[in-house]
């Protein structure tokens, strides 16, 4: 694991935005038939996603799920770079290489950024991303981080899709506010099945789909990662598959569009 103290540039003033269609949009599966249906595919791949904690305690979860999907990538898509200010790094704790290695990661990809504030962390987030030098940046922000929000989110769209380049977004146990992602997600671990010999089973989230630009209907589902073969699996979540009405969902954005 290479840590690295950075400077960054200014970033960049464009604030327009347009969205392609999901047809001209390069996807990433999950792995999880059931999930991929449902999402037509996977995620944009050269897009920002957002990952939300179902509650204080599911931080470390949020930020396991978006690790994973990073690691989703083909390993040609070289290095992961995560990038965090010092006090939301201390918040959520550090990242282990050696639990990292059993989740299936090479710690040797992985390149980390503590910036020293959430500013810096944005714009080393954003350099990150045109540089093209990691095929995935995951930016960490921990509680009511306010320099995130419409704006900044939206020079990270434009980054990673002018870069085509995987950004995701860990937000904790921060209260969802607008944002220009294009999906956003809430993540709770979630107890896993042990396997034969009572070998402690794969890790497990139950994951809920909030957002989705492309007009894909929430849903939740729950998923276990195979370390091995680096992909998602199908779990049952209450008999299987799930959507969620807009009406019920959790997201204060969507129940402001809603009301």
């Amino acid at each position: 694991m290479n840590i690295m103290t950075i400077h960054p540039s200014p970033s960049s003033g464009r604030t327009g935005l347009q969205y392609q269609s999901e047809k001209t949009q390069r996807l990433l599966p999950i792995g999880a038939p059931l999930v991929d249906q449902r999402l037509q595919g996977g995620i944009a791949q050269d897009g920002l996603h957002e990952f939300f904690a179902a509650d204080h305690s599911d931080a470390t979860a949020a930020a396991a799920f978006a690790m994973l999907m990073a690691l989703r990538l083909p390993e040609t898509a070289t290095h992961i770079l995560w990038v965090s200010g010092d006090k939301e790094r201390q918040a959520s704790g550090r990242l282990y290489a050696a639990g990292l290695a059993q989740m299936g990661a090479d710690p040797a990809r992985l390149l980390m950024v503590q910036a020293p504030d959430v500013r810096d962390a944005l714009r080393a987030a954003a350099d990150g991303i045109r540089s093209k030098a990691a095929g995935a940046v995951i930016l960490e922000a921990q509680g009511h981080a306010r320099l995130i929000d419409l704006t900044s989110t939206r020079r990270l769209v434009l980054a990673a899709r002018e870069a085509g380049v995987l950004a995701l977004l860990v937000r904790g146990d921060a209260v969802p506010m607008p944002s220009a992602a294009i999906t956003r997600w809430q993540v709770r671990s979630a107890p896993s099945l042990p396997l034969p010999g009572n070998v402690p089973g794969f890790a497990t989230f139950d994951i809920n789909l909030l957002r989705h630009r492309g007009g894909i209907a929430p849903f939740a589902a729950r998923v276990t990662w195979d370390h091995g073969d680096k992909i998602f699996h199908d779990a049952p979540l209450s008999g299987g598959l799930s959507a969620s009405s807009a009406g019920g969902t959790t997201d204060p954005e969507l129940r402001r569009q809603s009301a």
